[in-house]
């Protein structure tokens, strides 16, 4: 069912005999589930914002990403969940209207968060070239990532091999990872991105952000590598947020 279909129902309650105290539980959720008109207004006007704005947009976004992803978390579910039975009706279980309305809303917002970050880093540029430094100076010696702190996370880490390269790290079994290297919750690619990454980086050190149980966020070092007695480069299994 569509939110179109509701506007329709709310529109002729009183020739259809539709509850009112439904229609308002419907209003109530559809109220719930709208994005903060903020960052759609601020969004939209994104090329004329400041460094100082675009950072509080950033963090904004955020927020609306975290209250959205937790509400799909507490039914159990992600964004590659079925919605149907194998029968093709809507699960009873879970409400769908809800949560198809959560994964746009993610989508969306997952969407506008790569276009801030990106924006960002080019203010950071211009910020620099403004104030006469070469361009391999901003490369080598000052790291635009490092001005911008990431925290929503994207990924779950499970099944830790105790003597793999993750556990050596000091991540633990469900730990949220909410950036390695250069990859964060805007680039991810559904963790193609984040594979590349871990690749191209055999025996080298990454920087690691994750989240604990405990809201507890926490910086660490990874080095992935082959040179342990398991396979792969982590020694983990990574499930997408």
């Amino acid at each position: 069912m569509t939110v179109k279909a509701y506007s329709s129902n709310l529109d002729n309650s009183h020739s259809t005999g539709v509850d009112t105290n439904e229609i308002g539980e419907i209003n109530e959720l559809l109220t719930n589930l709208e994005i903060n008109p903020t960052i759609t207004y601020q969004v939209a006007r994104l090329k004329s914002l400041n460094l100082n704005e675009i950072t509080e947009l950033k963090q904004l976004v955020e927020s609306e990403l975290l209250k959205f992803s937790e509400i799909l978390q507490s039914q159990n579910i992600d964004m590659d969940t079925q919605l149907v039975t194998e029968d093709g009706y809507p699960r009873g279980d879970i409400d769908v209207l809800q949560i198809r309305i959560i994964r746009r809303n993610i989508n969306m917002l997952k969407n506008d968060l790569s276009n801030i970050i990106e924006q960002s880093f080019h203010l950071l540029n211009t910020h620099f070239k403004d104030l006469n430094k070469p361009q391999d100076s901003l490369i080598s010696g000052v790291n635009p990532n490092s001005t911008i702190e990431y925290k929503i996370p994207f990924a779950i880490i499970k099944e830790i091999n105790v003597n793999g390269p993750i556990s050596s790290a000091g991540i633990q079994n469900d730990d949220k990872l909410i950036s390695l290297g250069n990859i964060h919750a805007g680039n991810h690619m559904k963790l193609k991105s984040l594979i590349n990454e871990v690749i191209q980086n055999e025996d080298k050190e990454l920087d690691v952000r994750v989240l604990r149980r405990d809201q507890e966020i926490v910086d660490l070092v990874l080095i992935p590598t082959r040179k342990w007695n398991g396979t792969g480069l982590l020694g983990c299994k990574l499930q997408e947020l």
